[in-house]
């Protein structure tokens, strides 16, 4: 199935990263291999061009709520990328989306989105528990919003859903891979 459509899956590499980066080595075929590997060529380098837009070194486009969610779901494509295509895709990438919600980027929000972790994490925030004005360890938040004419901030106050609402899945979910991705990858042999 995945053979008969390699022209496909180069022209969407990014939408089945998390797919073929577990699976291209196993599949042992040149032909394809290469097909896909242009799809990830290509992919790299808009990658590269989109992380000169800003000083964080990843997407970061917000419109009314936090950009962090999408930026914890670029680096689990790129971890993909880079576990399939280690030569094409390096994993810088995927460590500049952990350190941008860790908090580690310019600015003067320094905060990690991932309560509890961290120096300075979001400790309040909208949830089940927002009129307690605490938090529940290991939930995610979307981040800074774009409060225009400002730049990106983070307030202190529990009723900024945009910014400071908590998730479980898929945010606590990609902050945890990522994490772990980190920890093989700093620390092989």
């Amino acid at each position: 199935m995945l053979l008969g459509n390699a022209d496909f899956i180069r022209r969407n590499v990014e939408d089945v990263s998390e797919t073929i980066g577990r699976v291209v080595v196993r599949l042992r075929d040149t032909a394809f291999t290469r097909n896909v590997e242009q799809g990830v060529r290509e992919s790299f380098a808009r990658v590269a061009r989109l992380q000169q837009e800003n000083p964080y070194g990843v997407p970061y486009r917000p419109h009314i709520w936090g950009a962090g969610w999408e930026i914890q779901a670029f680096g689990v494509k790129q971890l993909f990328l880079h576990l399939g295509f280690p030569a094409l895709f390096p994993s810088e990438y995927l460590f500049n989306a952990m350190n941008f919600v860790l908090g580690t980027h310019p600015g003067e929000n320094t905060s990690s989105f991932a309560s509890g972790v961290g120096v300075r994490s979001l400790t309040v925030a909208y949830g089940v528990n927002r009129d307690e004005w605490s938090y529940i360890p290991g939930g995610v938040a979307s981040g800074t919003a774009l409060i225009r004419p400002d730049l990106p901030e983070l307030k202190t106050w529990p009723y900024f859903w945009q910014q400071a609402e908590y998730v479980m899945g898929g945010g606590a979910t990609d902050f945890m891979l990522l994490a772990m991705a980190a920890d093989v990858l700093f620390n092989k042999k």
